[in-house]
């Protein structure tokens, strides 16, 4: 289990900055890059905590699974040493953190959607022209969405985004925060936020945190597609930038780019290629876990 735990650790390295710089700078579609980011994720913590635990059963099992079990039954416990005890608690730490940190952060987007659902009702009006959509006081360009409230969440939008745009730009800013809510881009963000907050010294977590908050507006774009002229939508995130310098981003300009052109044709295939080794970067670690190894390795 020695060996397998060093390839365990070298999978953790790679996963931790290389692949995630690599895959930062990969334009590709949001989907597909978005499910990337997901098994660099899940391949990532496996791959650590596999390390952690690989080691602590090493060199007396033929498996992961075997070690476990036989320390479950207390039938290796006399047998670790101090560093193998040592690899255990930090498996176990670790677990802990991420499975923690997880639920943390799902409580407190939750606590976090009411309170601001609360404070948005005293300091908004309903919108008389569009459903489930609030209008709030402000000269700056606000554009977001609240998952709590009617339906599936609110939109919210801010006079001073209001007043540049015509009236096809406002429904396209609307079906853009509509697209939001309909495909619940909220929960996902949420697993890369509590990877973030469990292992903040990773670049990894920061990388993939900005990385999947930036894909789900570019996901969103895509969505709004099918109910709006993309080209409208394009003017309006334009007009945004005019009014807000918080508007004026790479993003914002990747945006437009994006919607002043056809979607790729090719990103059916791309997102089947994805999948593909979005499986093969989940089976490395998954086969280095749970393959039997000869005895001693």
């Amino acid at each position: 289990m020695s060996i397998v735990g060093s390839a365990l650790a070298v999978l953790a390295v790679l996963l931790a900055w290389p692949v995630p710089a690599a895959l930062s700078r990969f334009r590709g579609d949001p989907i597909s890059k978005v499910v990337l980011w997901q098994a660099v994720g899940l391949s990532g913590g496996l791959s650590l905590i596999g390390t952690a635990l690989a080691f602590a059963v090493a060199p007396a099992s033929h498996s992961l699974p075997e070690g476990l079990w036989q320390l479950v039954r207390g039938h290796s416990h006399a047998q670790l040493s101090v560093v193998a005890w040592i690899f255990l608690i930090i498996a176990v730490l670790l677990i802990g953190r991420l499975l923690g940190c997880l639920a943390l952060t799902f409580y407190s987007a939750r606590r976090t959607r009411i309170r601001h659902d609360e404070i948005l009702h005293l300091l908004s009006e309903p919108s008389a022209t569009y459903p489930d959509t609030r209008i709030i006081a402000s000269d700056e360009a606000v554009a977001y969405c609240l998952p709590q409230g009617p339906r599936k969440g609110t939109a919210v939008v801010s006079t001073g985004l209001l007043e540049v745009l015509s009236d096809e730009e406002r429904a396209a800013v609307i079906a853009h925060e509509r697209a939001h809510l309909d495909f619940r881009h909220d929960v996902l963000v949420i697993p890369f936020a509590a990877w973030h907050r469990a292992l903040p010294f990773f670049s990894a977590t920061a990388i993939g945190l900005n990385s999947v908050n930036g894909l789900i507006e570019l996901m969103a774009d895509d969505q709004a597609r099918e109910r709006v002229d993309p080209e409208i939508l394009a003017r309006a995130v334009r007009s945004a930038a005019d009014i807000s310098p918080d508007h004026r981003s790479e993003l914002s300009a990747q945006r437009v780019e994006r919607l002043s052109r056809p979607i790729d044709p090719t990103r059916i295939p791309v997102r089947v290629m994805s999948v593909l080794i979005a499986v093969g970067l989940l089976f490395v670690p998954s086969l280095l876990l749970f393959a039997p190894v000869t005895s001693g390795l």
